[in-house]
């Protein structure tokens, strides 16, 4: 791991977020600092390492700055940057709601990702010039995936590198099943008599699948049947088709379980974003 090093700039205002808030649907203002807080709160365990925490803080941050300086909206509500739900982007949560969710645990675990969030304080994460898009997921399930393997764009930084640090994840393996005729409905063929594996990237990951007369994207196969990721195996046994299924989520950019096993090995969450996002400088944008 090499050596890592945060760039401090001339002090700027912390900017403003509007964020669409799905859960009482409304637009509320606040910092990015505070926005960035409900992110850490909602997206990653709170009982993660504080390291960990901090790296999430970072590619939060990242995520919605670059959104804001090239004043990217939400189609359905023009007034917002972002939205609270994860669908769009990043999910959020109120200090409320947290609260609750975790009872007399709420307040020490509030006070953590507080101290994630303010120990990392205007910490971007830039590609030369450009904040880069800091995208992640919960599980690689091993090895993280090349961008234009799962989205249309090759980036530089969003490069696949071997990820042993997720294996400790609930989530690094699992199976689900669907019966047959089910899974010729969910796909439209007439029946299931085939399922085969045409390629596969070289992370592994399916690239393209053939049922019947008809060829599927791995993407539109996990998609289509809620499959925990791309990479998978697929057996018929009996009625049914039983898929084994590695890592949780698209697998591009930083493994949050990967960050969490980093930051237990003692690495940074400097270390572990410039891990997860290849060539990157992390700065301070205020």
């Amino acid at each position: 791991m090499r050596s890592c090093t945060v760039s401090f700039f001339s002090p700027r205002e912390i900017p403003l977020v509007g964020l669409w808030d799905a859960e009482r649907n409304k637009l509320i203002s606040l910092t990015l600092e505070e926005y960035v807080q409900g992110v850490v709160a909602a997206e990653m365990p709170p009982s993660f390492h504080l390291e960990a925490l901090k790296a999430q803080a970072v590619a939060a941050r990242t995520y919605a700055y670059r959104r804001i300086i090239n004043d990217v909206r939400i189609p359905e509500h023009p007034d917002a940057h972002l939205s609270s739900d994860y669908r769009s982007g990043q999910a959020w949560i109120g200090w409320d709601e947290f609260l609750e969710r975790y009872g007399a645990a709420g307040r020490a675990l509030q006070r953590k990702i507080k101290t994630a969030v303010r120990q990392t304080t205007g910490i971007v994460a830039y590609y030369g010039d450009e904040p880069i898009l800091a995208v992640y997921h919960s599980t690689s399930g091993g090895r993280t995936e090349n961008s234009e393997h799962y989205w249309n764009e090759a980036l530089p930084y969003l490069r696949s590198v071997e990820d042993p640090f997720s294996r400790n994840s609930s989530v690094h393996y699992s199976t689900a099943t669907i019966s047959l005729g089910k899974l010729a409905e969910v796909l439209e063929v007439d029946r299931v008599t085939n399922f085969k594996v045409l390629e596969r990237y070289p992370s592994g990951r399916v690239k393209t699948v053939e049922v019947g007369d008809k060829w599927f994207s791995g993407r539109e196969i996990r998609e289509r049947l809620s499959l925990r990721s791309t990479w998978f195996t697929a057996e018929i046994i009996g009625e049914e088709m039983v898929f084994s299924v590695w890592g949780y989520g698209h697998g591009v950019g930083m493994s949050q379980y990967g960050a969490q096993g980093m930051a237990l090995e003692g690495y940074s969450y400097e270390e572990i974003l410039q891990y997860y996002y290849q060539g990157i400088e992390l700065r301070a944008a205020y």
